[in-house]
């Protein structure tokens, strides 16, 4: 529509310039030699004015608290002159983002345009697009460019709001605390030793203390803490990019305190694969077999560990019994929970 206009206009220009003219030669007067000589500038002197290159020269882009990308342009005349154009529209374009701006520019020598709250889709990006286009004088020509602006931007998933990472770390509190055996059976016990200020009372052994009459503690062999492992399974649902930032805000929380490992099963540059690196969160992409996943899971999972795996409900997986083999289950039914409301089974339980 916006072409069909702008041919519209111009051929418009164009047979009233025709007109100007052949009224000219019929009626030469003074009178209509000027409006010729004046209509002829007009045209020329707004062609001129989209005849100027231009480049940028700046890019400042920030990240904000919601995960979206604020950007700003700096754009300037390539020979260092003012810009003669009555306004320029920078339009930036990536993928199915497309936001324009305005701003008039006549004698201006640098031009700065604000984009905020743009979303860029998880990845990595390399560059982006600004379609530029310039008004010379009276409207008439327009000018067309386009700039590759690089930004080279890691999009991770989103993060979690605080509460929300506070409400997941509180579900998996239990399961990462409990051990596989009680210290404060006797055969854990490695010493008994004299009461020190720093002790608690409730560590002090009465009836040695009574024998030697002093306060006495024991001391008990302290377990290794288990290291933890996160499951991450990229099954092809509506809630995939959910979980997947549920288990990015998780690994976060878990890497200030444990010692874990990241396991990200699903689908990398169309294969599956199993990926250690936080870097995968960038291209992992859902695997549309269960089975390959499930092959995927049995390859990682035989070690000693605490587990906690993240999938859809969808997917069934087999986990073992045993303490040492035992996981945690993250999947849709704990959304509400995290998000301020009661998981099912929390709801069934009370």
């Amino acid at each position: 529509m916006k072409n069909r206009y702008r041919y519209f206009r111009l051929l418009w220009i164009v047979l009233l310039y025709a007109l100007v003219i052949l009224y000219t030669l019929i009626f030469p007067t003074t009178a209509s030699w000027f409006i010729l000589y004046a209509f002829t500038l007009w045209l020329l002197l707004s062609f001129l004015s989209t005849r100027q290159s231009y480049h940028l020269t700046r890019t400042d882009k920030l990240k904000k608290e919601d995960n979206t990308f604020s950007f700003n342009f700096f754009i300037e005349n390539k020979r260092r002159q003012p810009f003669l154009l009555s306004s320029i529209e920078i339009i930036l374009v990536f993928n199915d983002i497309l936001r324009s701006s305005s701003t008039a520019v006549f004698f201006s020598r640098k031009i700065e345009s604000q984009f905020h709250s743009i979303t860029l889709p998880r990845g990595h990006h390399e560059t982006l697009t600004l379609n530029i286009v310039g008004t010379g004088w009276f409207g008439v020509w327009k000018k067309r460019s386009q700039l590759v602006v690089p930004i080279n931007i890691d999009v991770y998933p989103d993060v979690l709001r605080k509460f929300e990472r506070d409400r997941l770390m509180y579900y998996l509190a239990s399961y990462l605390t409990e051990t596989s055996r009680s210290l404060h059976h006797d055969y854990y016990m490695t010493d008994i030793r004299d009461f020190q200020n720093r002790d608690a009372l409730s560590g002090i052994d009465w009836k040695t203390s009574l024998k030697r009459g002093q306060w006495m503690v024991k001391e008990y062999e302290a377990e290794e803490e288990t290291p933890v492992n996160l499951y991450v399974f990229g099954f092809d649902t509506e809630s995939f990019e959910t979980l997947l930032s549920i288990a990015y805000s998780l690994l976060m929380e878990l890497k200030k305190t444990k010692d874990v490992t990241l396991f990200l099963l699903g689908e990398f540059y169309g294969k599956p694969t199993v990926v250690k690196e936080g870097s995968g969160f960038l291209t992992i992409q859902p695997a549309h077999n269960k089975t390959d996943l499930l092959h995927l899971w049995e390859k990682t999972r035989n070690t000693p560990s605490k587990k906690i795996i993240i999938k859809s409900s969808q997917v069934t997986v087999p986990v073992s019994a045993h303490p040492s083999q035992s996981a945690k289950i993250i999947d849709e039914e704990i959304l509400p929970m995290i998000k301020g409301g009661e998981s099912d089974s929390e709801q069934e339980n009370g």
